[in-house]
């Protein structure tokens, strides 16, 4: 018996969709609302946060600097607007697109596959771990898998009811709002594409018309061709900061989805053994698919058409990684729970592999709550954390405190968490040339240019902002302790887990009295303007020879040369 389009119908079916849908409903939002402000805001995640502060057209320009379409930010501007930008307001925009994605995909299954399907994928969507780990990140992947899950359901209405015009017009306005959020939106065209050859019946070339199916598409390049000229200057800057692809990460992504271990923590063999599973369950559906439309093969390609091609291309750029497929995990759960329904005919059996499954699923839950998952950037959100140091200092610290970090990575979450409080400064490692190429990219271009005299290069321009500095950073960097305890004195530490904040304080300066005997002056007076040096600019550069040889950078003080959201 197919599932109904709506909760519509004899009123006991109607009565036990609309229950299920909103028990459905109700356990997505919880799962994944629990524990969402614990981890403390990273710095893609402040990246995000201090971006959508913008005005809108500022936006538009800033982030064509970054290696992100503008949409995700614009968005999250005006949900700030109405909610404000603490953790648990920025991270539920996030949340509400993933539910929606769950809902979406309960609908296609729907449309697809039988009731007994669609409430077993509907179960596995809400506990998905891969899609509650990322709905607790104010990042756009949520989104873009609300959008594109949105535009393969409409794809299926087109199919289902080609004479309707407003279908081919609702995906060409998903598909676009997918790839003004994310650039691997083209990933699902792909899936879309191999739907439209393989699904065809007969003589047919697709299972639309091409006419119809070329004009959307088209229709969809064009609306993206005001951001085409970013997309080019973006790709010409590559994925150069991740890790290349290794043939580990390709077998043991089911079990990061699902489990969420660290790939390291267990046998290879038992790691590939979810995607063996899920290959099986895609061979049953493409040999038992006997609906007209050959629709298992678009819940099959959706999965595996992404990580397929993504798998693929990392071969050349380093591109793969668990974040850039999370839209397409959510194909996990509908091939899983297709496969059971047409495979397991009896009760007891399919009731014990649908419990096993979801233990998993619980597992990995538990995982991404004790922030173990191991997956981008969750080391930095539970052992780097800055809330911490930022409130504390607030308490110790005056306002006239300088705060000074040495990497991009910490400067912006800790931006985040220091709002107007205190002023920050930035001190620059690398040659000045090779700072001022990029300090205009990424998380720098956030910096306005009345802000650039955050930068410094040289130690003694921390004597003309005041008596006291505060300094953070990790704990593993320790090397700029000799060049601060020169003229500074350390009086005060304050540590939260790997990261620590040291407070310096001028040291008193020997002056002669009238009686030609030493004193102590305690508190030195200002320094005059003329006796600072000034702040290094990119005119500067080649005037500062003396910078400190890239081999001695502690490899976590390098990360900031790089730093680019993700």
């Amino acid at each position: 018996m197919k599932a109904p389009r709506s909760c519509s119908g004899e009123l006991p079916s109607r009565l036990i969709d609309c229950s299920v849908l909103a028990a459905v409903a109700f356990l997505a939002f919880v799962v994944r609302f629990h524990g969402v402000t614990v981890p403390a805001i990273w710095y893609d995640e402040a990246f995000s946060v201090l971006l959508a502060r913008y005005e809108p057209w500022q936006i538009w320009s800033l982030t064509a600097r970054d290696f992100h379409p503008p949409l995700y930010y614009l968005v999250l501007h005006y949900w700030m607007e109405w909610f404000g930008d603490g953790a648990l307001a920025v991270r539920s925009l996030s949340v509400i697109a993933d539910v929606g994605t769950v809902l979406l995909g309960m609908k296609l299954m729907s449309l697809v596959a039988t009731r007994r399907a669609t409430w077993m994928a509907a179960l596995l969507l809400a506990l998905l771990p891969i899609s509650i780990r990322y709905s607790q990140e104010a990042r756009m992947y949520t989104l873009l898998g609300l959008w594109l899950m949105g535009a393969t359901v409409t794809l299926v209405c087109w199919i289902k009811e080609p004479e309707k015009e407003r279908f081919p017009a609702i995906y060409v306005l998903l598909m676009t709002a997918a790839f003004y959020t994310h650039y691997f939106a083209a990933l699902c065209m792909l899936v879309h594409w191999f739907y439209w050859w393989w699904g065809r019946t007969g003589n047919h070339h697709g299972v639309l018309p091409a006419r119809p199916w070329i004009l959307a598409n088209g229709a969809v390049a064009v609306l993206f061709l005001p951001w085409f000229p970013h997309f080019i200057h973006h790709l010409s800057e590559g994925g150069v900061w991740m890790t290349p692809v290794t043939i580990q990460a390709v077998l043991s992504l089911v079990w990061q989805f699902t489990v969420m271990n660290a790939w390291g923590t267990h046998s290879l063999l038992l790691r590939a053994l979810p995607l063996v599973s899920v290959v099986a369950c895609a061979v049953v559906l493409i040999c038992k698919d006997d609906q007209p439309h050959r629709f298992n093969s678009l819940l099959v390609g959706y999965f595996f058409v992404p990580t397929v091609v993504l798998a693929l291309a990392a071969l050349i750029v380093p591109v793969f990684a668990p974040r850039y497929l999370t839209f397409a995990a959510v194909g996990l759960s509908l091939i899983v729970a297709a496969a059971l329904d047409k495979w397991v005919r009896r009760t007891d059996v399919l009731a014990l592999a649908l419990i096993v499954v979801v233990a998993a699923e619980v597992q990995g839950g538990q995982a991404v709550y004790r922030q173990e998952d191991g997956l981008n950037g969750t080391d930095l959100r539970r052992d780097y954390r800055l809330d911490g140091l930022a409130a504390e200092i607030k308490k110790a610290g005056r306002s006239s405190d300088e705060i000074v970090l040495e990497s991009l990575i910490w400067y912006l979450p800790f931006s985040y968490y220091n709002g107007a409080h205190n002023r920050l400064r930035f001190y620059i490692r690398l040659p000045l040339e090779e700072f001022w190429s990029i300090s205009d990219r990424g998380g720098y271009a956030l910096i306005s240019e009345s802000d650039k005299s955050i930068f410094f290069h040289d130690m003694q321009e921390l004597r003309c902002g005041g008596r006291n500095v505060w300094w953070v950073m990790p704990k593993s960097v320790n090397d700029l302790m000799p060049l601060l305890e020169t003229d500074w004195v350390p009086s005060l530490t304050l540590v939260d887990a790997e990261m620590v904040a040291s407070l310096y304080t001028l040291k008193a300066m020997p002056a002669s009295t009238e009686a030609g005997n030493q004193s102590i002056i305690t508190q030195p007076p200002p320094p005059s303007a003329q006796n600072c040096p000034p702040a290094p600019s990119a005119t500067s550069a080649n005037k500062t020879p003396h910078s400190p040889p890239q081999s001695a950078i502690p490899p976590a003080s390098k990360t900031h040369a790089a730093a680019k959201t993700t």
